[in-house]
Order: structure tokens, then C-alpha cells, then sequence
């Protein structure tokens, strides 16, 4: 029988078991009372020690709703007494469904778009780019493996998401790679390579774009992969033409439009999804963190009627892919709740009002001040 205090116990458990994700670990072993998180409420948490902070990121840019929401809870609750899973290799389930069709409603690709689903980010965006690459195939373009994605760009940790990620620092460590990832440069006009110093953008990122394509041959290449406001490298936020002449540019040469809205998906930008805020239609979306605003796993990767029918026909033809929790029925039943908040609420409005008003109370405030030199973002 243990007579060691609960808290010492806590500790000693998480200096000997616990790893957490990239974090030094030597950090929290030296760390005589390292902090643990114990419950949550609205925008604020507290640790075991009663401590009180507010969750400024969200927790990883993923509880949109906030924390100690009921109505998420008990609809969690009520589908674990219905059945707590299904499996994906076949069958559907009734919230899976459902979910699905609501995410092809609210989605900019399109209502007859189809969905499949998976745990979280890094598993939505592999399934993009196997589905990709997959739907060359079956449209008899075997030589279509490259992707292009940007620098400094993070697009998750599985092997495929690490090699269109851009981030030197995560990626060296487990080269050599998936084959065939090509990176262009930032749409950064304050530290733009090419017009930084110059009064006016000159689009050169948009052309360099359009140069790769034609340097690698278009009939290589199967996907372009980017977040719509990029998180890695402090929120950048392309011009106008951007994304439009990128869809113009995919569209001409047959290459898949993959929008990662992992993060900025369901409301961040100000917009239910950041893709909308400059009008294109892409061919497949990746979603995960703020479907559920976190209260349980979930990821998607959503693909237009066109790709989604190139898997449909003969025994061959099936996407080949698959994850076991894939469409769990109660990640289905949170993510539905969730997303009816997000609409009662009008949580995206918000977004994008309150954005407005930090923006400009923010340049209001710093505009002149001589440590800053940008002030940027959406929603």
C-alpha cells in the first residue's frame, strides 16, 4: 500500500514516465513542481495548485469554443451510451454521417463534396496527399509524386506532412523524406525576399509559384499544399491575388488545391474557413483542432465530387488508406455540437469584428513605435 502524497506521486509520475511532445524533457525532470493543468472553464484553466491562467492560445489554436462547454459534454456523453465506436473499414455510423454532410454544406469546395475522416491534423493532411497522388494515378498521370508547399510552413509530423512542412530545424532529423517535396517562398510583404524595401507588393511570390511549376514540369507534380493564413512563421497573410492566381495556376495544369485549415478552420480568420476570405474553391481541406474545439480527436480531409468519383467504380479503384478511428461516433457527436455553438453564437462573426477592433486599437497603439514593424493577422 503507497503512503506517498498524491501531488508527490504526480510529480514523480511525470519525471519518470511522461513525454511530452516537443519539449526537453531534462526541463521538467529539474523542475521541482512542474505545472499541470487540471480542469478548465471558458477561456481560463487552472493547475493542480489552484493557480489561475488565461489559455491565450487556445489551447494549441484548438478549443475555439472554450472549456467546460455542456452542451459538447453531454452530447459526448449521450453517444457513448449508444455505441462507442464503429469501424470506418466499411460501415458507417449515424454522427460520422451526419457530420459529414454538415462539413460539405458549410465547405467552400463544395455540397457534394465527400469526407474522410480521420484523428487530427497530421492525419488529415497524409490522407490529402495520398488521395492526391492516388487520383493522378487513376487519371493515368503515374509520374505525378512532387508537391509544393511554402517555406517555413507547418504542415504536421507524419512523414508525408513533415516532408510538405518547410521548417529546416523538425525535418532534418528524419531526412531522407517522402520524395518529391518542393517549397516556394513566404507571401511575406514585410520580409518579403522580393519587395520588402519597395513601396508597392510586385507579386513576385505569386511567379515564383508559377516558376517552380514550370521548372519541375506541371506533369510531375500532383499536389500544392498551403494554409490559408499561415501560423508558422508569425501569421502571414498573402495579398489579395494570391490564392486566386494559385487556383488558376493548379486548374490549368491538373494539380490538386490542398487548403490546410487545421488551424484556421471553423472561425479563426473571421471566417468559417480562412479559404473564403479570398474566394477560391479548392479541391480538397484539411480540418482538425476547432471542429471539435478539442473535447475529443478528430480530423477530415475534404475532397471535391471529382476526385472523390475517380475512387468510384471497380474493386481497384477504392481509395487505398485507411485509419481505425476514423470517423469515431462520438469525435462525430462533439464535432456536431460544437459546430452548432460556433452557428448559435455567431462565434465567426465575432471573429472577425473583435479582429477588426484589436487590429486597429493595435495600430492605433504601436504604429510609431519603433520596435514594430508589422501588425498583421485575420480574425
Amino acid at each position: 500500500m503507497s503512503t506517498v502524497q498524491p501531488d508527490l506521486q504526480l510529480n514523480e509520475n511525470i519525471k519518470r514516465h511522461t513525454w511530452l511532445h516537443f519539449t526537453q524533457m531534462k526541463n521538467v525532470i529539474d523542475d521541482p513542481k512542474p505545472m499541470v493543468i487540471a480542469r478548465g472553464e471558458g477561456s481560463k484553466v487552472w493547475d493542480t495548485q489552484g493557480k489561475e491562467y488565461i489559455d491565450g492560445l487556445a489551447g494549441l489554436f484548438c478549443v475555439n469554443v472554450g472549456y467546460g462547454r455542456q452542451e459538447i459534454i453531454d452530447a459526448i456523453t449521450q453517444q457513448l451510451q449508444k455505441i462507442a465506436y464503429v469501424s470506418p473499414f466499411s460501415f458507417p455510423n449515424e454522427p460520422a454521417v451526419e457530420l459529414a454532410a454538415k462539413l460539405a454544406e458549410l465547405s467552400p469546395i463544395g455540397k457534394d463534396a465527400r469526407v474522410f475522416f480521420v484523428t487530427g491534423g497530421s492525419e488529415a493532411v497524409e490522407s490529402a496527399l495520398k488521395i492526391s497522388k492516388q487520383y493522378q494515378r487513376a487519371r493515368g498521370f503515374q509520374g505525378r509524386y512532387k508537391t509544393i508547399s511554402r517555406r517555413i510552413a507547418y504542415h504536421g509530423t507524419t512523414m508525408g506532412a513533415l516532408s510538405v512542412g518547410g521548417l529546416t530545424g523538425i525535418r532534418k532529423m528524419f531526412e531522407p523524406l517522402v520524395p518529391g517535396a518542393r517549397h516556394v517562398p513566404l507571401p511575406h510583404r514585410y520580409r518579403c525576399d522580393y519587395c520588402a524595401t519597395l513601396p508597392e507588393c510586385t507579386q513576385q511570390c505569386t511567379r515564383e509559384v508559377a516558376n517552380l511549376m514550370e521548372f519541375e514540369d506541371p506533369a510531375t507534380i500532383a499536389a500544392v499544399i498551403m494554409e490559408p493564413v499561415q501560423n508558422s512563421g508569425g501569421c502571414i497573410v498573402p495579398p489579395p491575388t494570391y490564392y486566386p492566381e494559385i487556383r488558376r495556376l493548379t486548374r490549368e495544369n491538373g494539380i490538386v488545391m490542398i487548403m490546410d485549415e487545421v488551424i484556421c478552420g471553423f472561425g479563426r480568420t473571421g471566417k468559417m474557413f480562412g479559404a473564403e476570405h479570398w474566394g477560391v474553391q479548392p479541391d480538397m481541406m484539411t480540418l482538425a483542432k476547432g471542429m471539435t474545439s478539442a473535447y475529443y480527436p478528430l480530423g477530415a480531409t475534404i475532397v471535391s465530387k471529382e476526385i472523390a468519383d475517380a475512387f468510384i467504380g471497380d474493386e481497384g479503384k477504392k481509395l487505398l488508406h485507411g485509419i481505425t478511428f476514423g470517423g469515431h461516433p462520438v469525435a462525430a457527436a462533439a464535432a456536431l455540437a460544437n459546430i452548432a455553438i460556433i452557428e448559435r453564437e455567431n462565434l465567426v462573426e465575432q471573429a472577425a469584428q473583435k479582429g477588426e477592433y484589436l487590429r486597429a486599437e493595435l495600430h492605433k497603439a504601436l504604429d510609431r513605435h519603433p520596435s514594430v514593424g508589422d501588425i498583421r493577422g485575420a480574425g
